[in-house]
């Protein structure tokens, strides 16, 4: 028993040891200021027969790591944490403590255990400065009561007042979300909205046009958010340069097979450091297609937006993203209008969710075929309409050489040959899907929703 050193990291920014084995593995989370106690989002986080766990490591808000305790659940006690937490995070705690001078820094593992509470006035690093702000949360929803209400919950758990929340029932002809809606309005400022045109583009611009907020913020019906995730998704926007944040997503349960796959080839944490984006100093040249393919810098599973700058872009592609033919895309390819446009994007890993991940494999084998035709549909709307897209490809093709020279000397973290089949299918079908999609999008009229700039 304890941390397993592992060998790399999931696509999610993972320790890839939890994904060696198909066996469950609990999720969980540890804030180091309180008596050490591992904690929970939710029970199916901690389901029965876990071989072992992945723990958030947070200081004051801040998290310092995801590390992976080789334990079964049920002998997880405070020593093996603090050891665990300790070989880890032990830099990151000093680094915490010396930056914010918010205590003094621990000098072993056993201090972990009682607790690092701040002096004085509490740690500065704790507090978000985004309280003033005025922001509307939007909720696209789809038959899913259930789902929503979970979600809901944890939205009126949020540690801010100033905020209203727009669920927008993208099946009313499915029964049951006006009744979720209306047994929270006693707890929030919330309203229903139907929006019968299909599409996750076309529910999002509806849930936007009824919004006249400052900002408006966006998470997914199957996510569970973190007491302080709107307080932290809106804290960039201080500095005026951005127009955009993504949050850190982390699975609520790695239960089955499929959950687990879709995590390690598709996972949506982008780690627990914050990231600037955009065409200057913070552009990032590592990576494959910048900006174009937006998956770097986050999901719309857990985003925000200035109002008025996704107005300006005409709100979110009705042609791209899940309910239209072309599948995916329509989130990441928001975050790259932001930064075409000269803005940034942040990514801001103190706004945590947790996204429940399918269990059934068709629907997993479903999902990686929606984004490989996501992916690609995105780049061929860039192709047809961007002079800069041709360039920034060429400049990807020496990177794109050495990745995949990287990816055959690390098999394991390698997609199984049949799910690799079908991701790929998803990308050879995207242009054509995109250019069907388009033709969808003008003859149910979807671009009136919002115009397009």
């Amino acid at each position: 028993m304890g941390v397993y050193r592992a060998r790399g990291l999931t696509n999610g920014y993972l320790p890839e040891a939890a994904f060696l084995h198909l066996a469950p593995t609990a999720l969980g989370y540890v804030d180091l200021e309180a008596p050490l106690a591992l904690k929970h989002p939710a029970p199916e986080s901690a389901g029965p027969g876990c071989r072992d766990a992945l723990v958030m490591v947070r200081l004051h808000g801040e998290p310092l790591a995801i590390i992976h305790i080789d334990a079964p659940l049920e002998q997880i006690s405070a020593a093996i944490l603090s050891t665990g937490i300790w070989g880890s995070c032990a830099e990151a705690i000093r680094s915490h403590c010396k930056h914010f001078a918010c205590r003094e820094a621990p000098r072993e593992a056993e201090e972990l255990v009682a607790g690092l509470v701040a002096i004085g006035a509490g740690c500065p690093g704790a507090r978000s400065t985004s309280d003033g702000a005025s922001v509307t949360v939007v909720i696209p929803t789809c038959g899913r009561p259930q789902k929503l209400a979970r979600c809901l919950r944890t939205v009126s758990e949020l540690d801010r007042d100033n905020f209203d929340v727009v669920v927008v029932d993208n099946r009313p002809n499915i029964p049951g979300t006006r009744d979720v809606v209306s047994a929270f309005s006693e707890h929030l400022s919330v309203r229903y909205v139907a929006e019968p045109r299909p599409g996750s583009s076309v529910a999002r611009n509806r849930g936007l046009s009824e919004a006249s907020s400052e900002f408006v913020a966006f998470a997914d019906d199957d996510v569970l958010v973190d007491p302080s995730w709107l307080s932290w998704l809106l804290d960039p926007f201080t500095d005026p340069a951005v127009k955009a944040v993504a949050g850190m997503i982390l699975p609520l349960e790695l239960q089955t097979e499929s959950q687990k796959r879709l995590e390690q080839y598709a996972g949506f944490s982008k780690g627990v450091t914050a990231h600037k984006y955009d065409l200057a100093e913070h552009r990032a040249r590592n990576r494959l297609l910048y900006p174009y393919w937006g998956g770097m810098f986050g999901s719309g599973a857990s985003m925000a937006f200035r109002r008025t700058e996704i107005l300006s872009i005409g709100g979110f592609d009705p042609a791209l993203g899940a309910g239209s033919p072309a599948r995916a895309g329509a989130d990441i390819e928001a975050f790259t209008a932001a930064i075409l446009r000269g803005g940034q994007v942040v990514y801001q890993p103190r706004a945590v969710c947790w996204h429940e991940h399918t269990r059934d494999p068709n629907a997993l084998r479903r999902t990686l075929f929606d984004y490989g035709a996501g992916f690609s549909a995105v780049l061929t709307k860039y192709l047809i309409h961007d002079v800069h897209f041709l360039p920034a490809l060429a400049r990807s093709v020496p990177l794109a050489m050495v990745n995949r020279r990287k990816r055959r000397s690390t098999p394991s973290s390698r997609l199984p040959k049949a799910l690799a089949r079908v991701e790929r299918h998803g990308m050879a079908r995207g242009p054509w899907l995109y250019a069907r999609s388009q033709r969808w999008a003008r003859k149910l009229a979807l671009g009136e929703v919002i115009e397009r700039g």
